[in-house]
């Protein structure tokens, strides 16, 4: 093993909220160790990469990484599209958590590609000792530093080795797959976001147009597991039932777990976790890329006052925690998890629950009453009243 490296905070994970907390943390001066898995930030992610155009703004999205300007958004349901003018803009992952890293860099951080953290030990003086392995050598490598935050994804070494951030249970975590379809110069200026059981019981399937390429992938959260063993048939149906996707040259397949459950506790000793290693996804949609670089922000702040004050207690470290769900994006989560764990257990007995959710409690500002007992009742109500009498679909009736 290498002779021990020190510094004053390691970052484990490159992703958005990784690489942010390591910028930040940096700008302050202090040595940050940015250590990434991958041979290159973003490599391996499963992501759509769309933002809305505030988060966009609010993150200061450089135009060059933007694919697409989207104008608006479609949302397929088995009664009814509805379609809406929003802005949104599309990313590539890989793209992006490339330039994030290299800001990092450029504010001082030193990153570490193809290093795969395999252990961390907080000692009783609170000094943090990462034990790891150089991919690239084969050699093992051990980091020290005054502070840890992990931003290392849903499998994150800080539940396993200081019980915070996430834990992993049967209904804790949604299981996404992506497929990335080769369209160059494609003219969409549109996302399209599909529901209803045939899709999944609880969960959606997008299509996300870049520059050259579409991300189409397939999200659900699996009540016994049934969800998840069908995945990939499920999507590679929907993409040969699309009359945009059948017969496109497949460029890249990605599958991963996508958290749904907010972590209980986010910040330990010398330790604070961020972004999908805390749990900071939308149960409902499964968008977190905004929230975890909003809530590396607040983790680097609280780090660099804690490295200044050489105070980096749990108890001091406790207001990173505080800070964060006092946020509307943190009681956004909150609500949506209460909302999924009183739900999720109907959805075996309607398979269109989730569907009907989430147009009648996110987006069906234009529907009637009439029409909301029919997005109720559907199929029963519809077939009984008739297609054309008792729409579900907004647009219909203007």
């Amino acid at each position: 093993m290498n002779e021990a490296r020190t510094f004053d905070a390691i970052v484990i994970g490159a992703g958005p909220a990784g690489s942010t907390a390591a910028r930040e943390i940096a700008l302050a001066g202090w040595r940050v160790a940015l250590v990434e898995r991958d041979e290159f930030p973003g490599a391996h992610n499963v992501c759509g990469g769309g933002l809305e155009g505030a988060d966009a703004a609010l993150l200061k999205v450089p135009p060059a990484l933007i694919h697409k300007t989207l104008t608006r958004r479609t949302h397929v349901f088995p009664w009814g599209v509805t379609e809406t003018a929003v802005p949104h803009v599309n990313l590539v992952r890989r793209e992006f958590d490339r330039y994030l890293a290299r800001q990092a860099v450029e504010a001082g951080a030193e990153l570490f590609v193809r290093t795969w953290a395999l252990a961390v030990e907080v000692t009783k003086s609170g000094q943090v000792r990462l034990q790891g392995k150089d991919l690239a050598r084969g050699e093992q490598v051990c980091y020290r530093a005054r502070l840890a935050v992990f931003a290392d994804g849903p499998h994150t070494l800080a539940w396993h080795a200081l019980r915070l951030g996430f834990a992993r249970r049967p209904t804790s975590a949604g299981v996404g797959l992506v497929y990335e379809l080769a369209w160059p110069d494609n003219p969409l200026n549109g996302y399209e976001v599909h529901f209803g059981a045939e899709v999944a019981s609880w969960g959606y399937a997008w299509v996300f147009p870049k520059r050259d390429e579409l991300n189409v992938g397939l999200w659900c959260l699996p009540s016994k597991g049934e969800e998840s063993r069908h995945l990939a048939e499920r999507l590679r149906r929907f993409i040969a039932g699309h009359p945009l996707l059948r017969g496109r040259r497949v460029l890249r397949r990605r599958g991963a777990l996508i958290p749904v459950t907010p972590a209980r506790r986010i910040y330990g000793t010398s330790a604070l976790v961020v972004g999908d290693a805390a749990g900071m996804v939308d149960p409902l949609t499964g968008a977190g890329i905004a929230n975890g670089m909003v809530a590396a922000r607040l983790a680097a702040e609280v780090a660099r006052e804690a490295l200044a004050r050489d105070d980096c207690s749990a108890a001091f470290l406790a207001r990173y925690q505080e800070q964060w769900q006092a946020t509307d994006r943190y009681r956004t989560i909150a609500f949506q998890h209460r909302l999924t764990r009183a739900l999720l257990p109907l959805s075996r007995l309607d398979g269109n629950l989730y569907a009907k959710m989430m147009q009648g409690l996110f987006l069906g500002n234009g529907l009637n009453r009439r029409q909301k007992l029919a997005l109720l009742g559907y199929p029963l109500y519809k077939s009984a009243g008739g297609e054309n009498e008792d729409s579900c679909d907004p647009d219909a009736t203007g």
